[in-house]
C-alpha cells in the first residue's frame, strides 16, 4: 500500500542493480552505434542514456526527455484508502499536513515563518502522494459534476472515499491555500482551464513595458502570429493605465491583474514569482509563457508542433554554460529532497560540475491539461517562503523551478538539447557602462566594425585605449535554437546592451552555439573554441530581425521620451556583414 510503504520506498536509489546492468549494456552498444532497443533506451549524442519515445526514433539527437522508472511512481489504491482509516495512516496524514515552520527558538521567539530544514523533502513526499490521490479521486469528482452534486463531494462524500477526500483537502490547504480564493479545490480550477485553447502569456510591469511593446508589435506585425495574448501585472501600480490601454489597443490582447485571481495576501507575488502564477490562472490550456524582451524568428504557434512538446506536454530551453566549477553543491542539494529522480538530472551541468545555470525561462511552452498538478508544484516553489528561503537562494529566480518541481511530482518534461548561445555581430565587445561616441555609432550603422578606441567610464570619467576586437567571438544577445540547431528566438532586447544608454542596435549577422565556445560573461560574448564555430545568420532571418528593429524604433517614437526609450538609428542591412561575407551557412545539425 502506498501510504504505508511510502517512506521506506522514497529512500530507494533511483536505479536498482538490474537497471544499472541494462544501462551498462546500452553504453557498450552505444560505443559502436546509435543503438535504439526494444526497451526504448538510447545513447544520445553526448553519451548520456535516455528513454526514447516510440513515435520518433531521431528525437535523441534533438531533445532531452525526462523519464522515470515506473516502479518509482506509485498509484493510489483501495488499500491506501483503507490504510487512511488506521492509526498509522492518520500519523502519515498528520506528518504530511503539519506546519512547515520551525518552532521559534529562545533566541528568536518572533521568527514564526522559518521553514524546517527538511521542508523540501516533505514537499516531495506530499506532492507525490497528492498526485496519486488526486488522480484516484478525479473520476469520482467528474461523476459528481455530471450529477450536479459536486458540492456534496466535499461536504458529504461517499463513505468509501470520505477519508480520501478529507486527506486531499488537507493536502491542498497545506500546499496551495491561495487557489481557494475563487475555487473550492483544484478540480474546479482544472475544469476551468482544461479546454482553454492556446495562447501567449507575458508578465509586464512599467519598467519592462518598453520591451514588451516591441515584443507584442513584433508578434503581430513581423512574425504575424494570431495567438491571443494575455499581459499579466501585479496590482494597479505595477502597470500604468496608459500602458494597459496601449496593450489592449492591439487586437486580441488583454491585460489582467494576477493578484485578483489568487489570494495574494498569502503569496505576495513580485518579480519572477509572477510568471508561474500567471501561467496557472491564464485562460489558456496550452501556453507559451514568454518574457517581455523575447523576439522570434518564427510564428511561436509553431512551438506547439515541436516533437518534444507533443511527447511530454512541455518544451524547455537551456541557459548558457556559465561559471563552470564555481557553483554551489546543487547536485547534493537536490539529492536531499529527491530520493528518486528521472534520467534527466544526470545530464545537467549541475550534476557534472560544468555550470551554474540550467534552464532559461524566457520561453516556456506548457500544456496545463497534461501538467496541471505539476504546475501547482511549480507555483509552490515560487510561493512566498519557499522562494525567499530556498528556491531563489539556490537558483536564479524562477528558472529551475519549472523542471525541479516536475522532478518532485514525477511528471515528464523535455528540453531542446542545445545550450543558450549568442546572436549579434563578430567581435563587437562593449564593456558594461561604456559610453560610445556618436560618430563611432554612426560609422557602425553605416557598416563599419564597432571599435571603441576611447571608451569613457561614466563613473570615473577616465578613458583608455581598447584594441580592435578579436574576430574569434560573437557578441550580442542570448539566442536559443530549434531542434536542428538554428536560431529560433532571442532575448535581452534588440540593442547591444540594454543596460547602456544609447547602446546601438545589433546587426544580427552571426551566431554561435553554447557548446562551441566559452563565455565572456561581462561583455556577453561567446569565444569560439575551434575555428569554424562562428556561423552566419540566414539572410531571411536577418531581414526579419531588422523588421523587429524597425518596430522597436516605432515604439521609441511613440514614447517620444528618451528617458523612457532611446530613439536609435537602424544600421544598414548589408549581406557583406554576415559572418561568412554573406555567403550563407549550411552547417545545421
Amino acid at each position: 500500500m502506498q501510504i504505508l510503504s511510502f517512506f521506506s520506498g522514497m529512500f530507494r536509489k533511483t536505479q536498482n542493480l538490474r537497471i544499472l546492468i541494462v544501462l551498462t549494456i546500452f553504453f557498450i552498444l552505444g560505443s559502436f552505434s546509435r543503438y535504439q532497443g526494444s526497451l526504448e533506451l538510447s545513447i544520445d549524442e553526448d553519451g548520456q542514456v535516455q528513454s526514447m519515445p516510440q513515435r520518433d526514433s531521431n528525437m535523441h539527437f534533438t531533445h532531452h526527455i525526462a523519464t522515470y522508472n515506473q516502479k518509482d511512481i506509485k498509484p493510489w489504491t483501495h488499500g491506501d484508502s483503507a490504510a487512511l482509516r488506521t492509526p498509522e495512516g492518520q500519523k502519515v496524514v498528520e506528518y504530511l499536513t503539519a506546519s512547515p515552520y520551525q518552532v521559534p527558538s529562545a533566541e528568536n521567539k518572533n521568527e514564526k515563518t522559518l521553514l524546517k530544514p527538511d521542508h523540501f523533502l516533505t514537499l516531495t513526499k506530499r506532492f507525490r502522494i497528492y498526485r496519486s490521490l488526486w488522480q484516484y479521486l478525479q473520476s469520482y469528482y467528474d461523476a459528481s459534476v455530471a450529477e450536479r452534486r459536486q458540492e456534496e463531494f466535499f461536504s458529504a462524500p461517499p463513505k468509501e472515499i470520505a477519508a480520501d477526500v478529507d486527506f486531499l483537502q488537507r493536502l491542498e490547504q497545506a500546499s496551495f491555500p491561495w487557489i481557494e480564493r475563487d475555487h473550492k479545490t483544484s478540480y474546479a480550477l482544472y475544469n476551468k482551464v482544461k479546454d482553454g485553447g492556446r495562447g501567449i502569456v507575458m508578465c509586464v510591469g512599467n519598467g519592462h513595458a518598453k520591451f514588451a511593446r516591441t515584443a507584442v508589435k513584433a508578434l503581430r506585425e513581423v512574425v504575424k502570429t494570431k495567438l491571443p495574448i494575455e499581459i499579466f501585472y501585479t496590482g494597479p501600480i505595477d502597470l500604468s493605465p496608459e500602458n494597459r490601454a496601449w496593450f489592449e489597443s492591439i487586437e486580441n490582447v488583454k491585460t489582467i491583474d494576477v493578484t485578483t485571481l489568487v489570494n495574494n495576501e498569502l503569496i505576495i507575488i513580485e518579480g519572477w514569482s509572477a510568471k508561474p502564477f500567471a501561467l496557472l490562472v491564464s485562460s489558456f490550456s496550452e501556453v507559451i509563457l514568454m518574457d517581455s524582451d523575447v523576439y522570434y524568428m518564427i510564428d511561436p504557434a509553431l512551438l506547439f508542433e515541436d516533437d518534444g512538446y507533443k511527447e511530454t506536454g512541455t518544451l524547455y530551453f537551456y541557459d548558457r554554460t556559465l561559471f563552470p566549477g564555481y557553483q554551489r553543491p546543487k547536485k547534493e542539494w537536490m539529492e536531499t529532497f529527491l530520493p528518486t529522480m528521472s534520467n534527466h538530472p544526470a545530464k545537467t551541468r549541475w550534476f557534472r560540475n560544468k555550470g551554474d545555470h540550467e534552464m532559461e525561462s524566457g520561453v516556456v511552452v506548457f500544456n496545463k491539461k497534461d501538467h496541471f498538478l505539476g504546475l501547482l508544484a511549480i507555483c509552490k516553489l515560487n510561493d512566498l517562503h519557499e522562494r525567499k528561503q530556498v528556491t531563489y537562494k539556490w537558483t536564479w529566480g524562477d528558472k529551475e523551478s519549472f523542471w525541479i518541481a516536475l522532478e518532485m511530482i514525477q511528471e515528464r518534461y523535455s528540453f531542446i538539447r542545445f545550450g543558450g548561445g549568442v546572436i549579434g555581430n563578430v567581435g563587437d565587445a562593449i564593456p558594461f557602462k561604456q559610453v560610445l561616441p556618436k560618430d563611432e555609432i554612426d560609422r557602425y550603422n553605416q557598416g563599419e566594425d564597432l571599435v571603441a578606441t576611447n571608451p569613457i567610464n561614466p563613473d570615473t570619467g577616465e578613458t583608455k585605449h581598447v584594441e580592435k576586437p578579436n574576430r574569434d567571438r560573437v557578441c550580442g544577445n542570448m539566442l536559443h535554437f530549434d531542434p536542428k540547431g538554428q536560431p529560433l528566438w532571442w532575448n535581452s532586447g534588440v540593442v547591444r546592451n540594454k543596460f547602456v544608454k544609447n547602446s546601438p542596435y545589433l546587426k544580427y549577422a552571426a551566431f554561435m552555439r553554447d557548446e562551441d565556445g566559452n563565455w565572456d560573461f561581462e561583455q556577453t560574448c561567446l569565444v569560439q573554441k575551434n575555428p569554424g564555430a562562428i556561423m552566419e545568420v540566414d539572410w531571411e532571418q536577418r531581414k526579419l530581425a531588422f523588421e523587429v528593429l524597425k518596430v522597436d524604433r516605432e515604439v521609441a517614437l511613440e514614447y517620444n521620451n528618451p528617458k523612457t526609450k532611446d530613439i536609435l538609428d537602424i544600421p544598414k542591412l548589408l549581406r557583406a556583414d554576415g559572418a561568412k561575407g554573406g555567403r550563407g551557412n549550411n552547417e545545421a545539425v
